[in-house]
């Protein structure tokens, strides 16, 4: 995996240099006293690893998503989702992370070869272990329990998901998952949904697509998995 790389300051060395040069005297620098390097935060190591335009080429698009900021959305966080053991479902067609992650983000991709279909991306770094944990266990419980279908609530709306089909996994990462199926908005129309999980490490990346004439193409996801499994390592 590509890991962000801090930089180490010179201003400590800079200032021992100036002192020692212009002052006319001598400074001892302390043995083994160097400036600390900045740490990198698990927020802007995702930044730094999620997939920008330039990665994916001519006639794609990215943009920011935060289900925080939806004044439409059907949840702001996982724990606004009641279902049992299927809620993590739920939570990743929602961009939504798996579990509880040190930090998530997740981006939103348009390419003209699909008009009308929502491609996702989102990334979340974990604690040491918690990832595979996430994937084993939460994921695992889920897709055995709810494939063949199940209901979820969330700020009093409710979402039926059909019975959901699996797909053949990528070759990415450490491990994956994908599979395909239906979801339908209480009162609403039924949307076909795409979605494949992929654990690299520490960091899980869910791919979600949404709606649109080609949500069923083999090839829809490809690109963007591949761009983002480079930059992932």
């Amino acid at each position: 995996m590509k890991r962000t790389v801090a930089v180490t300051s010179l201003l400590t060395a800079a200032a021992l240099t100036c002192l020692a040069g212009c002052s006319g005297d001598p400074v001892k620098a302390t043995p083994g006293a160097t400036a600390s390097p900045a740490r990198t935060t698990p927020a802007e190591r995702l930044t730094a690893l999620v997939v920008t335009a330039a990665d994916l080429g001519t006639g794609y698009s990215v943009r920011k998503f935060d289900a925080a900021e939806g004044k439409s959305v059907f949840a702001r966080s996982a724990q606004e989702i009641t279902g049992n053991a299927c809620t993590p479902l739920a939570a990743m067609t929602h961009q939504l992370p798996l579990g509880r992650p040190q930090a998530s983000l997740s981006r939103v991709v348009a390419t003209k070869e699909a008009p009308g279909t929502r491609i996702h991306v989102t990334l979340a770094t974990y604690d040491k272990g918690a990832a595979v944990t996430a994937m084993d266990s939460l994921l695992t419980d889920a897709v055995r329990g709810c494939s063949l279908g199940f209901t979820v609530r969330a700020n009093g709306a409710a979402e039926l998901y059909d019975p959901f089909e699996p797909e053949d996994t990528p070759s990415a990462g450490d491990e994956a998952l994908a599979y395909r199926g239906v979801v339908t908005p209480e009162g609403g129309t039924p949307r076909p949904v795409r979605t494949t999980v992929v654990r690299h490490a520490d960091v899980i990346a869910v791919y979600t697509a949404v709606g649109g004439a080609r949500i069923t193409s083999p090839e829809l996801l490809a690109p963007l998995i591949e761009a983002q499994d480079a930059k992932l390592g």
